[in-house]
């Protein structure tokens, strides 16, 4: 497994810079481009004063619903773009009632199922859980077209990719992202693996946040949804394989023009 790039941000367990993971053909992803992190409602002043100050981050990519957490204030030097990935469909919910019924699989929201009627969330394994996140990405396609969009504009700079737990919606954009430049997919399926070094104690702060989706005691949802397993993550890269051929032809279809395909590896790969 890689080194992982864990950044030192107080009351933050699941935040990394995914720079240095190995390409296929040889180099690696450049740090200080992408980073991911859980949701900011943990962070601390100190913390963000850090994102710009140690990283660098000017932008940052909010995947939740909206209504999802705390309210969103502002950051000095720092953009955030609230980019939900579901709502109804694919896109924003209309409301923050209508939304706290849909986004977050870790908190037992039956909505990302779309067409999957087959897979029952108390049920599903870790296998199914990697079927889940193909749906998710199908509906969330407009919000990964803009997101690769904005990582290569003129303005682009240093990004943190976040959700709530940062492990399904961030997990997915972000293997996306590493496969489109060609990183070893067992380094992806190390990345979103990560997350498990942490998870029981970043639930428990994630689950004492006011307006935040949780799991309800008596909720049927399978402790794949709980989880970060390396299968979740091979299932999901097995079913973008087996429905688009590769990452690039997935982003093509979503919406995304060639040339940004081409600037986003031109900015994140250190050969």
């Amino acid at each position: 497994m890689h080194e992982i790039g864990w950044l030192e941000l107080p009351n933050q367990l699941n935040a990394r810079d995914v720079g240095g993971l190995p390409l296929a053909g040889g180099g690696s992803t450049r740090a200080g481009v992408l980073m991911r992190c859980e949701t900011p409602d943990l962070l601390t002043d100190e913390a963000v004063a850090r994102l710009s100050s140690a990283y660098g981050v000017r932008h940052v990519f909010d995947l939740r619903s909206v209504g999802e957490g705390l309210p969103v204030v502002q950051w000095p030097g720092i953009v955030r773009h609230s980019m939900p990935l579901l709502g109804r469909r694919a896109g924003a919910a209309q409301d923050a009632d209508e939304a706290r019924g849909v986004g977050d699989i870790s908190a037992g929201q039956v909505d990302v199922l779309g067409d999957d009627a087959d897979l029952d969330l108390a049920t599903v394994d870790v296998h199914g859980a990697g079927r889940l996140y193909m749906g998710m990405a199908e509906r969330g396609k407009d919000a990964f077209a803009q997101a690769l969009r904005l990582l290569t504009d003129d303005d682009a700079g240093p990004t943190l990719v976040h959700c709530t737990a940062g492990k399904d919606r961030t997990g997915v954009l972000v293997a996306l992202l590493l496969s489109v430049v060609g990183v070893e997919r067992q380094a992806i399926v190390d990345d979103y693996s990560a997350t498990r070094i942490h998870l029981r104690e970043m639930f428990r702060r994630i689950d004492r946040i006011p307006s935040q989706p949780r799991l309800q005691p008596g909720t049927p949802a399978a402790a794949a949804l709980r989880d970060a397993a390396p299968e979740s993550m091979e299932a999901f890269l097995d079913a973008v394989g087996e429905r688009y051929g590769t990452a690039a032809e997935f982003f093509l279809k979503a919406g995304a023009e060639p040339v940004w395909i081409e600037r986003w590896r031109e900015r994140f790969v250190d050969a």
